[in-house]
C-alpha cells in the first residue's frame, strides 16, 4: 500500500529533501482510443474495485485527454475537500453544466462570487427554515397517500420523482408558482437533467441537448413571470424565492431577476435527482430487509401517536430510521463520484497531481472499503449503533466547507416519506433486486421498480 502520509503542497515539493513524485499508477484494462471510458460509464464500482485491488487508494484512469486521478477512502476525501479552492476547484470540473445552469451559478462562478452566493443561501437551509419545508413535505405526503387508495401497485421511481418534484417546486419556487406552473414542468425537469452531459460537447446539436435547452428556456420564462408578480405583490413571511429577491450582489446593488431565476431553478434542479434516488433506495433497502423494517415499525409505535404531525424534535428521536438512512447513503451514495479539477500541480502520498488533471473522489467504492466497514456489502444499519464514528466515513454529500447545502433537506424528506408510507401501508417489492439507473451521475433506482401495497388498519394504540 502507498505511504499513508499526506504530502505537502508543491512549494515544499521543490525542496531538495522532497521525494521524487510520479503520477499515480494506471489501472489495467485501458482500451485504445477510449481508455477506461466505457468501463467507467457502465460500472464505476467494478472499475474502482480493480484500481483499489491493483494500486490501493490512489490510482489513475484514462477517460480522455486529461489525466484522471482517483482518490478513495475518507482520508484522501478529506484532503481533497480541504484542498478545494487551493490546488483543486469545483467549477472547472463541472464546466459541462454551464450551458444549462449559467456561467455564474454557484460552484460555476469565480470563487468570491460563489462564496457570496453560499452566504446568501445558508440561512435558507437552517433549522427554522426547514420547519416550513417540513410542513410542505407532510402535506404532499398526505396527498400522495390519499391518492393511492387502499391497495394497488405503483412504480417507485416514478412516484418518488413526482413527490419530490412537488415538494421541491413548492419549497423553492412557491405555492403560487405550483398553482400556475407550465403543464410541461415534469418533462422539462427530466429533459433538463438528461442535458447535463459530460461527454457530448455542448455545441453538438444532439436531440437531448436541444431538448434540455428548450426546457431550460421554458422554466426560466415561467419563473421570470413569477418574479415579476412577486415584485408587485411580495409574500410575507418571505419564502425561498422572495428571500432571493431581497438579496444583494457583492457591490451592494439589488440582484437581478435573471440571477434570482437562475439560482432558484439551479437549486431545484440540483436537488431533484439526488433526493429522488436517495428516497427510492431507502424504501427498497427496507423492503429487502424485513428484520430492519420491523425495527423501524417498532420505533414508530414508540415515537408516533396517531396522526400527530412530524416536527424536527420527533424526527431526531427516530434514531433507528436515521441509522437506516445512513446505511442507504453508504450503499447508494447520491453522488457516486465527486469531481474536482487540479488548478495547480500538487502532491499527495508521494504522487503528483498535475495542473489540469481531473480528480475523482469515489464514494461509490469508498463507502464499501473492507478496511472501514465489516462485511461492507451487507445492509446493516446497526453498524452505526455499535460504532457511531463510522458515519464520519460517509461523504456522498461532499465535505468540508463545500458540503451540500441540501443534505438536511433531502434527509428530512426521506424521514417524512419513509415514515408515512410504512405507517399507512404494507408494501412489497415485485422484483427481488432493484437496479441502478444507467447514467454515470446520480445513481437512483431504475424504472420500473414496482411496489404492491395494502393499506393498514388503525390499531388500538393509534398507530396506522
Amino acid at each position: 500500500m502507498p505511504d499513508q502520509t499526506l504530502a505537502p503542497h508543491d512549494e515544499q515539493a521543490n525542496s531538495e529533501n522532497q521525494e521524487v513524485r510520479t503520477l499515480p499508477p494506471l489501472v489495467s484494462g485501458a482500451r485504445p482510443l477510449v481508455g477506461h471510458a466505457l468501463q467507467f460509464l457502465s460500472d464505476q464500482y467494478r472499475l474502482m474495485e480493480r484500481g483499489y485491488r491493483e494500486h490501493g487508494e490512489m490510482f489513475r484512469l484514462r477517460l480522455g485527454r486529461r489525466p484522471v486521478i482517483v482518490l478513495l477512502g475518507p482520508e484522501l476525501a478529506r484532503w481533497a475537500f480541504k484542498e478545494t479552492d487551493d490546488s483543486l476547484e469545483i467549477g472547472p470540473a463541472i464546466a459541462f453544466t454551464r450551458p444549462l445552469l449559467g456561467v455564474d451559478f454557484y460552484y460555476l462562478a469565480e470563487r468570491s462570487e460563489y462564496l457570496h452566493q453560499r452566504e446568501i443561501m445558508l440561512p435558507m437551509f437552517r433549522a427554522r427554515t426547514l420547519t416550513s419545508y417540513l410542513a410542505i413535505m407532510e402535506r404532499r405526503c398526505a396527498e400522495f397517500i390519499a391518492r393511492l387508495g387502499d391497495s394497488g401497485r405503483f412504480d417507485l421511481p416514478e412516484e418518488m420523482n413526482t413527490l419530490v418534484l412537488g415538494v421541491i417546486m413548492e419549497s423553492f419556487l412557491g405555492a403560487d408558482f405550483v398553482r400556475h406552473m407550465p403543464p410541461t414542468v415534469a418533462s422539462d425537469f427530466r429533459d433538463f437533467m438528461r442535458g447535463l452531459d459530460p461527454i457530448t460537447p455542448s455545441w453538438v446539436p444532439a436531440p437531448h441537448l436541444v431538448r434540455a435547452r428548450r426546457a431550460r428556456d421554458r422554466m426560466h420564462s415561467a419563473v421570470g413571470d413569477l418574479i415579476q408578480s412577486r415584485r408587485a405583490q411580495p409574500v410575507d413571511p418571505p419564502d425561498f424565492v422572495q428571500s432571493l429577491m431581497g438579496a444583494h450582489a457583492r457591490d451592494g446593488t439589488p440582484v437581478s431577476d435573471r440571477w434570482v431565476a437562475q439560482m432558484a431553478l439551479g437549486i431545484a434542479f440540483a436537488g431533484h435527482d439526488s433526493t429522488t434516488g436517495h428516497l427510492s433506495w431507502a424504501v427498497t433497502d427496507l423492503l429487502r430487509h424485513p428484520a430492519e423494517l420491523w425495527k423501524i415499525l417498532a420505533e414508530q409505535s414508540q415515537v408516533l401517536h396517531g396522526g400527530t404531525p412530524l416536527d424536527l424534535a420527533t424526527v431526531h428521536r427516530m434514531t433507528c430510521l436515521n441509522r437506516a438512512l445512513h446505511e442507504t447513503a453508504r450503499m447508494h451514495p447520491v453522488a457516486p463520484v465527486i469531481l474536482r479539477r487540479a488548478v495547480r500541480t500538487t502532491g499527495v502520498r508521494g504522487h503528483t497531481i498535475p495542473a489540469g488533471a481531473d480528480v475523482f473522489i469515489g464514494p461509490v467504492f469508498s463507502h464499501r472499503l473492507p478496511t472501514l466497514f465489516d462485511d461492507p456489502a451487507r445492509y446493516a444499519p446497526d453498524r452505526y449503533l455499535k460504532n457511531p464514528g463510522q458515519v464520519a466515513h460517509l461523504h456522498g454529500f461532499g465535505g468540508g466547507g463545500h458540503r451540500c447545502l441540501g443534505e438536511h433537506f433531502a434527509g428530512l424528506l426521506a424521514h417524512v416519506t419513509v415514515t408515512r408510507l410504512f405507517q399507512h401501508f404494507d408494501l412489497a417489492l415485485t422484483s427481488d433486486r432493484p437496479l441502478p439507473v444507467r447514467t454515470p451521475a446520480f445513481k437512483g433506482v431504475r424504472s420500473p421498480c414496482r411496489i404492491e401495497y395494502q393499506r393498514r388498519e388503525k390499531t388500538d394504540s393509534g398507530r396506522i
